[in-house]
Parts: structure tokens; sequence; C-alpha cells
């Protein structure tokens, strides 16, 4: 990781109507990543997180504010559910993505690399009909690994998995991001899964979202395990409990907890 800036959004806001007039879910956000940086954004249901990341996609417009993105770079996207295309095969929905950046022979040896890497080596000729929501959820990702982005974008993109298949890709996504060292940004309800992940973990009020605290993770990931006592199931907004911005914030689920500690 470098001090080099990627990603910057200065005094973002974004409203979108209602029967109300306008509902203001970005107000003044202001959020810098630099090259290389793991950011986790966690805060309750609704709070923006999604409509964060789709400004830095340029999916939706900002009403006032700066985005600072060189449109130049490789941007990928893992959305929330799938959006494979029902037409093409995984083999040909990854490649469809793949061809506007790489040259042919490397793109399908980096993709035969991730989809075994991913245990989808035998279903690479089959359609999305056929796969399980997982396996959908899984060719999700491999595809945006496997354009080499600059730019990683991601939206709860393991929210519906079990613990031993988020665990699995959460090893994959490292690995890559060690090997390809892209930026990232993304969202997540679990805790641990933002404690594991990322640099740095971003704590979001709701809307209009402002950042309540951001907590720096300096130990390495494989250490962060056996000091914090980990949920590693999805908590719903309902279960997230308390956000304490004097001592520390804790994230509470089946009675166990994970605790950002502050670094002030």
């Amino acid at each position: 990781m470098t001090n080099k800036v990627v990603l910057e959004f200065k005094g973002i806001s974004k409203s979108f109507p209602n029967k109300n007039g306008s509902l203001q879910v970005l107000k003044d956000f202001s959020l810098t990543i630099r090259k290389g940086e793991i950011v986790a954004l966690v805060g309750p249901s609704g709070c923006g997180k999604t409509t964060l990341l789709n400004v830095a996609a340029g999916l939706v417009e900002r009403d006032s504010g700066e985005l600072v993105l060189d449109r130049e770079k490789r941007l990928a996207y893992v959305f929330q559910e799938p959006r494979l295309l029902p037409w093409k095969t995984v083999d040909e929905n990854i490649w469809f993505v793949q061809e506007q950046f790489l040259e042919a022979e490397n793109a399908r040896l980096l993709r035969n690399r991730l989809l075994e890497k991913a245990e989808l080596s035998a279903f690479r000729n089959a359609y999305p009909a056929a796969l399980s929501g997982g396996m959908k959820q899984r060719v999700e990702l491999i595809r945006a690994l496997s354009v080499e982005p600059e730019v990683l974008l991601m939206d709860e993109p393991f929210k519906s998995l079990d613990v031993a298949l988020r665990t699995q890709l959460w090893d994959l996504l490292l690995e890559e991001h060690e090997r390809q060292g892209f930026t990232m940004l993304f969202s997540t309800h679990d805790p641990g899964e933002a404690m594991i992940l990322a640099d740095r973990v971003v704590i979001l009020t709701d809307k209009p979202t402002r950042i309540m605290h951001e907590v720096v993770m300096d130990e390495p990931r494989d250490r962060r395990l056996q000091q914090f006592d980990v949920a590693l199931s999805p908590i719903n907004s309902d279960t997230l409990t308390i956000f304490d911005p004097f001592y520390s914030i804790h994230c509470s689920h089946n009675g166990r907890n994970a605790v950002f500690p502050r670094n002030d």
C-alpha cells in the first residue's frame, strides 16, 4: 500500500425522490482510499453503503461534491446479487468481460486458475440456471478478479454464503489481492468479515450517512482471529447493537461480541 490516492469522495451529497419530496442518503460525505488499500464500510441497513459504491462505479450521479477516480483505471464491481448472463455458460460469462482487457491466452490461463481455486472447473460449461446461489456468487467474484482490476468494488458479496464457503472465498480474494495489488472498497454487515479482510474499517451512521469512526487494522490478518472474538456468521441490522464512539465499537451476534478497539 502506498500514499497515492486512488479513490476519493469529496463532500458527496445524494438524495432520492420519495412521496414526501426527497430522501437524503449522503450529505457532504468524504473518504480517501489509497492504492492497494482494502477498506470496509460497516453500518445499518439503508445507510447509504450501496449508494456510495454506485457513485464510485458511475452508476449513480451525485447531486454535489467531487469524486476523484481515474476512469482509465480498470474497475470491477461485485453486486449483492449475481448478475450473470443467463444465455452464456460460466466460462463464457467470465470471458465476456475479460475480452475487453486481456489477450485471449492470458485470459484463459487466469480463468482456469480462478475456476480451479473456486472449485468450479467442472461447471465451466454450465449455464447459470444450473448453478446454486453460492456457485453463482463464486462465479461473480471470479469474473471480477479475472479482469485483473485496479479498483475492486463489492457490495455485501458474501452475505448469502455459509461460513465454510465464505472463508474459502476470503482466502481466494486475499490471495489475488496479494498477487494483483488492487484497491478495494466493500460493504458488509459482518464485523468479523470487516476485521479480517480490511486494512481499515469505516463505521457509518444512519442516513444521511457520515463516518462515525475509522479503525485501522494494524495486526496481520492471520493473527486477528486469535485476538478478537469474531462471530463468523453474518449479522442483521437489528443485531448490530452498540456503536460506542468513546471507548470501542461493539457488534453483537448470538451472544458473542466482535470489538473494534479505538486507535486513539
